[in-house]
C-alpha cells in the first residue's frame, strides 16, 4: 500500500531554477515517497547504531538499528515498523525491497534492484509482518485498516483530485459539550466505505503513473548526471564543440538559449545536467546520494579550467571561453547548493579528489598531478589565476584597457562565474573552522581581498558600453565582504570550535603552533582583518550610485556597515598609528558620511520613514562601536 502524499526534506534555496518545468502534483507525491524509500538504507549507514544478525526470518527493526547489504527491507507506512530478512534462494542477493504494508501484509511493493531503479508491484508474501509467527497466526487475526491514517494522507491531496468522488468524508469530531460523535454502525460502514473507494482509486492511479513512466526514477537520475559529468570531462574539446553548435542553431531558430529541452528527466548535455543537478542536490538526501554515489570528484573537476578543452581559432575559442565559464559557474553554485552550509557535509570540502582528476588528465595537462586537490582549493585558484593573468598583463602595459577580444560576453562571462565562485566557497567556509583554517594556511584571504581590489580598480574596455559589467563587479565586492565578515563573527560567536592563544603567550607556544601549521582564532581574525580588508570596507560604503542605481548602492552599504561593526576591533589596531591626539579614528568619518546621506527627511530621496529610522539605527550602532 502506497502513501498518496508525504512532506519534501528540501532545503530553501534563494531562487528558484526556470529550467525546472512544472509537474503534476499526484506525480510528486509518490516520487518523494519512492526517494525515501530508495533512500533509506543509505540514510541508515550514517547512523551511530548496531547492526543486526541477517536472518531468514522478519526481524523487527529498532531505532537507529542499521542493516548489512543485499537484505530485504518493509515498511508499514501506517506504524513506521520496518523489517529486515536476508533473500530467499530463488531471489536476487544484490536486489532490495522496501514495502509499504497493511496490518495484514497486504498491499503494495516498492522493489529496488542493484541498479537503484525502483518498480511498483503487487505485494504476496505473506510473512511480511508476522516477526518470527507462523502464516497460520497471521491468517486467524482480523483484519484491520486505519482509516484514520488514510484519511489524514488523502486529506493533503488537492480538493479538485477528491471531486469526483464527492470529495473528502469528514471525520467524527469532537462535539461542543465535550463528548465524541459517535458514527452509527450504518454511517461507519459508509464512511469506511468511502474512504475504501478513495484509497483504491488513489492505488490505481499511483499505478498507472509508474506504469507509463510519469514517476522519475530519481536513483537513476543520479546516476545519469555522474555519467554525464564524467563523459564530458572524457572528451570536453568535442562537448564543447557541439554546445556551441547548437547554440548558434537556436540563435538562428528563434529557440531556447541552449537549443534543447529543459526537461529534467533527460538533460543531454553538461549545462542541462548541472541545471537539474543544482535544484536536485538542494534536497539533503539526494546531496548525501549524490556524493555515495561517487559524483562528487567529478563535479569539482569542472572548476579546474586545465580540464576543458580549447579551439585554435581564436573567435571560436572565445565563444568557447564563454562556455567554459558558464559551466565552470554552473559548478561552482551546485557545490555551493550541495553543501549549503550544512554540518554533515563540512568535510566534503577538503576532501581530496586528485585521485579521479587526474584520471581526466592528458599527457600534455598532467602538472599537477602531485598535488591535492579539493573544492576549497580549487575555488581559491579561480581567484589566484585571474591575479597571475592580471600580473602578467601588466608586465605587458596591456592592464589599463582589455583588447578588443575582450568582448562584452566574456566579460559578463568571467563576472558572473566569479560571482558564482564566491557563493560556492562561502558555503564551503562559512561554520566549518577546519575549512577555515586550511584557507588561511593557503593565503585565500590575502587573495580574494587582491582579487576584489583589483576588480574594482580595473578599467574594462566593455564598460561604458555595459555598466551591469560594472554593477556585477560592486555585487562580487560585497559578496566577499560579507563572506570575511561571516567568518570573523563565526571567531567571535563560536569561540569554543577555535584553538584560542593569549596575547600573553610565550614566543615558544606560538612557535610550536606555527611549526605545527594549526591557525589560531587570532590568526584568523586577524587575516580578514589586514589593512587591504579594512580599505574594502571603507571603499564599500561609498559605491557610485551613478553607476550602480540607487537600491543596489543602499544595499552595498548596509552589507558594509555590517562588516566595519564586525571588523572594527581589529582595524582600528591596524590603523592605531595613524591616530592623532585622538581626533582621527578609524572609519568613524565614512561612516558619519553616511548617516549624513540618509539623514535628509523631505529630500525626496523615496525613503520610508520606517525604513530610514532603521538604517540611522544601523548607522548610529556602527558609530557606538568605533567611538
Amino acid at each position: 500500500m502506497i502513501s498518496p502524499s508525504s512532506t519534501s526534506r528540501r532545503r530553501s534555496r534563494p531562487t528558484k531554477r526556470p529550467h525546472r518545468p512544472s509537474t503534476a502534483s499526484t506525480t510528486k507525491t509518490l516520487a518523494i515517497l519512492l526517494l525515501s524509500l530508495s533512500l533509506h538504507l543509505n540514510h541508515q549507514l550514517t547512523i551511530s547504531a548496531k547492526e543486526i544478525t541477517a536472518t531468514n526470518e522478519w526481524q523487527l527493526l529498532q531505532e537507529n538499528d542499521t542493516i548489512p547489504a543485499g537484505l530485504h527491507v518493509r515498511m508499514d507506512l501506517s506504524t513506521g515498523e520496518k523489517w529486515a530478512k536476508l533473500p530467499s534462494s530463488d531471489e536476487n542477493e544484490e536486489s532490495i525491497k522496501a514495502a509499504a504494508v497493511e496490518s495484514d501484509g497486504g498491499g503494495h511493493v516498492a522493489e529496488m534492484d542493484a541498479s537503484g531503479a525502483l518498480t511498483i508491484v503487487s505485494n504476496d508474501d505473506d510473512d511480511t509482518n508476522n516477526n518470527g509467527k507462523s502464516s497460520n497466526d497471521n491468517d486467524s487475526k482480523q483484519t484491520t485498516k486505519d482509516y484514520k491514517m488514510m484519511h489524514r494522507v488523502m486529506s493533503q491531496l488537492p480538493p479538485e483530485e477528491l471531486a469526483p468522488f464527492g470529495g473528502l468524508p469528514a471525520l467524527p469530531s469532537p462535539s461542543s459539550n465535550g463528548t465524541t460523535t459517535k458514527l452509527t454502525a450504518v454511517e461507519l460502514q459508509e464512511f469506511e466505505a468511502k474512504m475504501e473507494l478513495l484509497w483504491q482509486h488513489r492505488q490505481d492511479e499511483l499505478q498507472k503513473m509508474q506504469s507509463d513512466g510519469s514517476i522519475a526514477d530519481l536513483p537513476k537520475i543520479l546516476r545519469e548526471r555522474i555519467e554525464t559529468l564524467k563523459g564530458y570531462l572524457m572528451d570536453s574539446s568535442h562537448e564543447l564543440m557541439e554546445l556551441l553548435e547548437g547554440r548558434r542553431r537556436s540563435i538562428d531558430h528563434d529557440e531556447e538559449e541552449d537549443g534543447t529541452s529543459n526537461s529534467s528527466s533527460s538533460a543531454n548535455n553538461i549545462i542541462e545536467a548541472l541545471r537539474d543537478l543544482e535544484f536536485q542536490l538542494s534536497d539533503v538526501d539526494m546531496a548525501r546520494d549524490f556524493h555515495t554515489l561517487g559524483g562528487w570528484p567529478y563535479l569539482i573537476a569542472l572548476l579546474d579550467d586545465t580540464l576543458h578543452g580549447g579551439h585554435d581559432d581564436d573567435d571560436v575559442n572565445d565563444e568557447i571561453r564563454v562556455l567554459v565559464d558558464e559551466i565552470r559557474a554552473l559548478a561552482a553554485t551546485t557545490i555551493g547548493t550541495a553543501v549549503s552550509n550544512f554540518g554533515e557535509f563540512r568535510h566534503w570540502a577538503l576532501e581530496d579528489v586528485s585521485s579521479t582528476m587526474n584520471e581526466m588528465r592528458t599527457s600534455s595537462n598532467n602538472n599537477d598531478k602531485n598535488e591535492k586537490m579539493t573544492a576549497l582549493s580549487l575555488l581559491t585558484r579561480v581567484f589566484q589565476e585571474e591575479l597571475d593573468q592580471r600580473t602578467e598583463a601588466m608586465a605587458g602595459g596591456t592592464m589599463a584597457v582589455e583588447g578588443p577580444s575582450h568582448t562584452v560576453a566574456m566579460a559578463k562571462s568571467r563576472a558572473t562565474f566569479k560571482l558564482r565562485a564566491i557563493y560556492g566557497l562561502g558555503s564551503l567556509l562559512r561554520g566549518n573552522p577546519t575549512a577555515q583554517q586550511q584557507f588561511i594556511l593557503s593565503n585565500g584571504p590575502d587573495v580574494l581581498v587582491r582579487n576584489v581590489l583589483g576588480t574594482l580598480s580595473n578599467v574594462r574596455g566593455p564598460t561604458s558600453a555595459d555598466p551591469s559589467l560594472s554593477r556585477l563587479d560592486y555585487k562580487f565586492a560585497s559578496k566577499v565582504l560579507a563572506l570575511g565578515e561571516d567568518v570573523v563573527m563565526d571567531v567571535v560567536l563560536h569561540d569554543q570550535e577555535y584553538i584560542q592563544i593569549d596575547e600573553s603567550a610565550t614566543d615558544d607556544v606560538k612557535n610550536k603552533y606555527a611549526a605545527e601549521r594549526v591557525t589560531t582564532a587570532n590568526q584568523l581574525v586577524a587575516s580578514f582583518t589586514t589593512e587591504q580588508w579594512c580599505d574594502l570596507s571603507l571603499r564599500m560604503l561609498a559605491p557610485p550610485t551613478e553607476v550602480v542605481g540607487e537600491m543596489s548602492s543602499r544595499g552595498i552599504k548596509e552589507r558594509a556597515l555590517s562588516a566595519v561593526r564586525a571588523m572594527a576591533p581589529s582595524c582600528q589596531k591596524v590603523y592605531a598609528q595613524e591616530e592623532v591626539d585622538g581626533d582621527i579614528v578609524w572609519g568613524v568619518e565614512e561612516v558619519k558620511r553616511v548617516r549624513v546621506e540618509w539623514n535628509r527627511e523631505g529630500s525626496g530621496d523615496g525613503l520610508d520613514p520606517v525604513y530610514r529610522k532603521e538604517l540611522l539605527d544601523l548607522v548610529d550602532g556602527v558609530l557606538g562601536v568605533l567611538q
